[in-house]
């Protein structure tokens, strides 16, 4: 039997229009503001389907929810090839005709995209988005779900025009790494030791001249 066409609700234009007011309203009394980051692909690899080089130009500061209100989740003790990995997590809900008005030329929001939370200065990767919930709630989707992860930086450029953004790309400069990595005391020890490793008969050699009981 066919639903009754008389309380069909998901192509009734007003009520659709006041469910998305209310997610748009609850957003912004519940969520905060962050800054959303869309990537600019410079150079692509096409065989392996990955981006050799990728830049950030534009952050576009729009209201979401955090979903995990009590505080970050982590993936727990993730044991991995580099040692043992604690991750943040985060899940955002975000209003769809919001994001089409404050990120111009986005259809959605993207994985790989970036989401600056100036709360706690971080940044979150987008990892995976789910546009279809709740289900078509009154016959539309009026949110997207962003599962997020803490953004690990790769070499990434910044240029959004924002101090605390661009900042991060300063902290993370390669010189600025490889100079930190420097170690004079180390390296100068290190020679010392390689040299008595190559040449140990002078060291036998200079324990024997010192021996008391030499010559008996």
């Amino acid at each position: 039997m066919a639903t009754n066409f008389y309380l069909n609700h998901y192509e009734s234009k007003p009520e659709q229009n006041l469910i998305e007011s209310l997610t748009i309203e609850a957003i912004k009394y519940w969520g905060m503001d962050v800054f959303y980051l869309p990537r600019t692909s410079l150079e692509r690899d096409n065989i392996l389907g990955e981006d050799i080089k990728t830049v950030f130009k534009n952050s576009h500061m729009i209201e979401v929810y955090f979903e995990n209100v009590d505080g970050f989740e982590g993936q727990g003790n993730f044991l991995s090839t580099f040692g043992m990995q604690i991750k943040d997590n985060a899940t955002l809900i975000i209003s769809k005709s919001r994001f089409q008005q404050v990120v111009y030329g986005k259809v959605r929001p993207m994985e790989g995209d970036l989401i600056y939370l100036p709360l706690s200065n971080s940044i979150f990767e987008i990892n995976f988005v789910e546009h279809e919930n709740p289900f078509y709630q009154v016959g539309k989707l009026f949110t997207y779900k962003l599962t997020c992860e803490l953004y690990t930086h790769s070499h990434e450029d910044f240029e959004t025009g924002n101090v605390n953004i661009d900042g991060i790309m300063a902290d993370f400069d390669d010189v600025k790494m490889v100079n930190s990595a420097d170690n004079i005391d180390i390296q100068n020890e290190s020679d010392v030791i390689v040299k008595d490793i190559e040449n140990p008969k002078d060291e036998f050699e200079n324990i024997a001249d010192n021996d008391p009981f030499n010559g008996f």
